[in-house]
């Protein structure tokens, strides 16, 4: 019966995977990411054969489970974007631009950062970018900008606790 599955799921693939594609698409509006909820309709499919009971066409079926794991995707997208927000809000660093001890401390730490990264703290700290302004800078999601200042900040912190330690 496995291989019969498998077969039947590979069919659906090749007649729908377009279809469900386009659908995750227009939802998410992010390619890649409507690769990855096409790959996961069609392995839940293999997976669990009996979540599509034949109850409704499978066109049908794959569209709703497409939608279902696109708000999935959207809800988890808001809750980790809420949370990375939080998280960013509590560490907001201060300082005063117009203190020349501060810039060149601020140009000592860039330069150390890889280009993104460095990129993404100059837009949001120096110049007060939000997360959507600075995606648009750098061509690429606000996710992406989150994980860029998580890891500068992650980057930083490890940074300052080993020159607390003297390991300079």
């Amino acid at each position: 019966m496995k291989g019969r599955q498998r077969e039947l799921v590979e069919r659906a693939y090749r007649a729908y995977g377009h279809s469900v594609h386009r659908r995750a698409c227009q939802i998410l509006g992010d390619e890649e990411e409507a690769r990855d909820v096409m790959q996961e309709v069609f392995v839940a499919l293999l997976d669990r054969p009996l979540r599509f009971e034949g109850r409704s066409e499978l066109a049908t079926y794959l569209y709703a489970a497409t939608t279902h794991a696109c708000f999935n995707r959207l809800r988890n997208r808001r809750n980790r974007d809420r949370l990375r927000e939080e998280r960013a809000a509590a560490f907001e660093p201060s300082f005063d631009q117009t203190q020349p001890d501060v810039v060149a401390a601020l140009r000592q730490v860039l330069a150390v950062l890889p280009d993104n990264e460095a990129r993404a703290a100059v837009y949001h700290y120096l110049d007060g970018m939000s997360h959507g302004e600075i995606a648009d800078q750098l061509g690429c999601s606000r996710r992406t900008v989150g994980d860029l200042l998580e890891r500068m900040r992650a980057r930083l912190s490890l940074a300052g606790r080993r020159e607390a330690k003297g390991g300079g």
